[in-house]
C-alpha cells in the first residue's frame, strides 16, 4: 500500500532549555544520553499536563537544530488514520509518540507501533515515547509491545511543585520571545499561578498577548487586571 504522507510537524516553540530547573535533571540528563546514541528508545510518564508534550517537542527542536530530522506525533490524534500512516515516520532519525496509551483495547495500532519499533532498531533510529502511566502500567492486549517499552530506558517527569522548575521555564519562554515581564509579576506568577506545565504555559501566552506593545511602564490598573488574570488559574 502506498505511503501516506503525515502532515505533522513538531511544535518548535519548546527548548531543552525550558527544563533546566533542578527538579528535571535526570530527564535532561537521558536526553543527553539520547543524543550520544547511548538510548534508542526512551520513555517518559507523568500526570496529565506534566509537560511531556511540550518535553517532546523540545527533544525533536533539539534533534532538528544539529541538523537531524525529528517528528512529534500524538497517538491520540492519529488512531482514527489507517495504520499504514505510521509508516511515514520510517524517515526520521528521531520520532516522539506521545500518548501511547491511546493505543490500550486497539490491537491493530499496538502492532503497528510493534512494527516501528524493530524497524527502528534495525535502522539505527531513536523513538521518545509519552504516557500518563508508567510502561509496567500499560494495558496492552500485545505482549510482545509491552515487552519493548518495560525495555526502554523511562523516567517519571516532575508535577511541577517545585518553584525553581517553574522560574526556569518562565525565564526561558519570556528569554526566547524577547519579552521582559516585570519582574512583580513573575514573582505573583510563580506564586500565585498554576503548577502544571501545561496550564502554566497557557497562561504564560495570554500574558505575553496583553503585554503586547506596552512600551511605558503598566498603570496600576493593568497589573490589576494580569494580576485578576493568574489569580483564575490558582493552583
Amino acid at each position: 500500500m502506498r505511503q501516506l504522507q503525515l502532515d505533522i510537524e513538531p511544535q518548535l516553540d519548546a527548548r531543552i532549555s525550558d527544563f533546566s530547573g533542578p527538579g528535571w535533571g535526570h530527564v535532561v540528563d537521558a536526553v543527553r544520553q539520547l543524543h550520544a546514541g547511548l538510548l534508542n528508545r526512551f520513555y517518559v510518564y507523568g500526570g496529565a499536563g506534566t509537560g511531556k508534550s511540550h518535553l517532546l517537542s523540545a527533544i525533536c527542536d533539539s534533534y532538528l537544530e544539529i541538523g537531524k530530522t525529528a517528528i512529534h506525533v500524538s497517538l491520540l490524534e492519529l488512531l482514527d488514520a489507517p495504520t499504514e500512516a505510521i509508516t511515514s515516520l520510517d524517515q526520521y532519525d528521531l520520532v516522539a509518540l506521545d500518548d501511547i496509551e491511546a493505543i490500550s483495547g486497539v490491537p491493530h495500532w499496538q502492532r503497528a507501533v510493534f512494527h516501528l519499533i524493530n524497524y527502528s532498531d534495525e535502522m539505527g533510529g531513536q523513538l521518545v515515547f509519552s504516557s500518563r502511566f508508567a510502561p509496567i502500567e500499560l494495558k496492552l492486549e500485545l505482549p510482545d509491545l509491552q515487552s519493548r517499552l518495560t525495555q526502554a530506558v523511562s523516567v517519571k517527569v516532575p508535577s511541577g511543585s517545585l518553584f525553581a522548575d517553574r522560574l526556569a521555564l518562565v525565564n526561558s519562554i519570556l528569554e526566547r520571545r524577547g519579552v521582559h515581564m516585570d519582574h512583580q509579576i513573575v514573582d505573583h506568577l510563580l506564586a500565585h499561578g498554576p503548577h502544571q506545565t501545561s496550564v502554566l504555559l497557557q497562561l504564560i501566552d495570554k500574558l505575553i498577548q496583553l503585554l503586547k506593545g506596552e512600551k511605558t511602564k503598566l498603570s496600576g490598573s493593568n497589573i490589576r487586571q494580569i494580576y485578576a488574570l493568574i489569580d483564575e488559574y490558582d493552583s
